[in-house]
């Protein structure tokens, strides 16, 4: 089983009961370290404290289960005002909110759409961009993001 799903299935009953999301969880080499990165939120926010309190406790999990066996840097943090989306809870959870979306490929000679996202397809992600709307398959998503401001 890979580092990042035996990290999931550790974090799943913490987050359940401090009703967290888990946004994204990164394991990778940075700058000559191991950083595991977990981006987390909740409904109104995720606070520093939050932050801290979820490192804490998962920090005590990896090494009473020694999931990593080389040196790593934990981060916890809040996923930022221009959060990134990714999985279909993300989109769900972004409905009515202002998105700049990038395709791999341009769609009506656009790859780039600012807009409110308004729905979700099957498959495909529906942005309202000064009365047009667009509906944008997934898998041509090359990065979606919120908007601030």
């Amino acid at each position: 089983m890979e580092i990042i799903e035996k990290i999931k299935k550790l974090l799943e009953p913490i987050a359940n009961e401090r009703k967290f999301c888990i946004v994204d969880i990164t394991y990778k080499r940075e700058g000559g370290r191991v950083v595991l990165r977990i981006l987390a939120d909740k409904e109104g926010g995720i606070t520093m404290d939050d932050c801290t309190r979820l490192n804490n406790e998962l920090s005590e999990l990896l090494d009473r289960e020694n999931i990593i066996e080389e040196q790593y840097v934990l981060e916890v943090s809040s996923p930022g005002l221009d959060r990134k989306l990714n999985k279909d809870e993300d989109f769900a959870w972004a409905v009515g909110k202002k998105v700049k979306v990038t395709t791999y490929v341009p769609l009506d000679g656009k790859n780039m759409f600012t807009g409110t996202l308004v729905g979700l397809g099957k498959g495909t992600i529906v942005i309202e961009e000064k009365g047009t709307s667009w509906e944008i398959p997934r898998e041509k998503l090359a990065s979606a993001r919120i908007l601030i401001g």
